[in-house]
């Protein structure tokens, strides 16, 4: 049963205190707000393009991946065409990022950062300053589409709702600056920068340590956890900011949750990807339903909304032709097996508003 605009209204007036002491806490979102408009020129807006980008790097590559794990800043060129098919050659520094990724392949993600002197000189907005890089795990067909079905997770989830990052496809080429290394290539994709993406929406991003559900915005939380249960995704966490970032809005009378880092859902399938034991499931394509039981009347509320967008979810799925017609099905296969769950008034009662978690 969907939730009355009189209730929706009740719970705005009610949490606007709470929101407003959570706004005060975080002195970094004054009054003087940078803001992106879709005019701004950004690094991001002049990678972006309808199709894939091709993109060269340079860099000691070696010392990339040897010392990866520190993290460390180095130099980088980066060369590519504009959308004219001008060359244009950007200097910047890159770095490996991420986790378990360090750990488990031999390429990280990677991180390059701009100065925001030269951004500014561009007539870039020098706040938006950085931008994630993901490439295949491993050199290999295998983790080119690991690459493509991550990607694709995102195309799903932007699809669903604009509070979401966008993202670019792109073919890279890292080269070895000393040149005794053969070039890395890889299928990747760049991710937008957070405070872009939260200037969109006339906020900042923040990624508190404890976020209270009460000061989020529930329709947008229950969109995001009824998409991680869609793609399969246990790896996130609204409590402790998991795999979320937050938007905080003048515009907004509670905190936007946005979901990001999808490698671990049943959708990619990595080989790598792992539950955590006390969920209590077997394989990372099994389904397990994350939602707190006292947000029910919102999941049944965007229900709809689901429905609405599945043509459209599978078109983005079936028009990536850079991956393979089996994986393509294998990825239409796993989102019939929701559709089957939300489509069904009864098994949506049993998988899903059953098996929220209590308070």
């Amino acid at each position: 049963m969907s939730t009355t605009p009189m209730i929706l209204l009740f719970h705005r007036n009610k949490f606007r205190l709470i929101f407003s002491c959570f706004l005060s806490f975080f002195t970094t979102f004054s009054s003087a707000q940078p803001s992106v408009s879709d005019s701004t020129n950004t690094i991001f807006k002049s990678f972006q393009r309808a199709g894939i980008l091709q993109l060269s790097l340079t860099t000691d590559t070696k010392k990339l991946i040897k010392e990866k794990y520190k993290e460390e800043w180095q130099p980088l060129q980066i060369n590519f065409q504009d959308t004219t098919g001008n060359p244009i050659t950007y200097t910047a520094k890159i770095r490996t990022r991420g986790n378990i990724r360090k750990q488990v392949c031999y390429y990280p993600p990677l991180k390059l950062k701009f100065k925001k002197e030269w951004l500014e000189e561009q007539g870039m907005d020098s706040t938006c300053n950085d931008l994630k890089l993901v490439i295949g795990c491993k050199q290999g067909k295998n983790y080119s589409k690991l690459v493509l079905k991550e990607y694709l997770a995102y195309q799903l989830y932007e699809a669903l709702t604009d509070f979401s990052f966008k993202t670019q496809l792109t073919e890279v080429e890292i080269i070895d600056t000393n040149k005794n290394k053969n070039p890395i290539k890889s299928i990747a994709f760049i991710i937008e920068n957070q405070e872009e993406m939260a200037c969109r929406f006339n906020g900042r991003c923040t990624k508190p340590r404890v976020m209270r559900t009460k000061s989020v915005d529930k329709k947008q939380l229950a969109i995001l956890t009824l998409f991680n249960y869609m793609i399969g995704n246990t790896d996130w966490e609204a409590a402790n900011s998991h795999n979320i970032r937050f938007i905080v809005s003048r515009d907004h009378p509670k905190a936007i949750p946005i979901a990001y880092d999808f490698d671990y859902s049943g959708l990619v399938n990595a080989p790598y990807s792992v539950h955590r034991e006390s969920i209590g499931i077997d394989e990372i394509t099994e389904r397990y339903f994350q939602g707190r039981c006292e947000d029910k009347n919102y999941y049944e509320a965007v229900v709809p909304l689901f429905i609405e967008k599945k043509a459209q979810l599978y078109e983005i799925i079936q028009s990536l032709t850079l991956l393979p017609k089996n994986e393509q099905k294998i990825m239409t296969r796993y989102l019939n097996e929701f559709y089957e769950i939300l489509e069904s008034p009864k098994v949506f009662e049993n998988r899903v508003l059953r098996a929220c978690i209590p308070k």
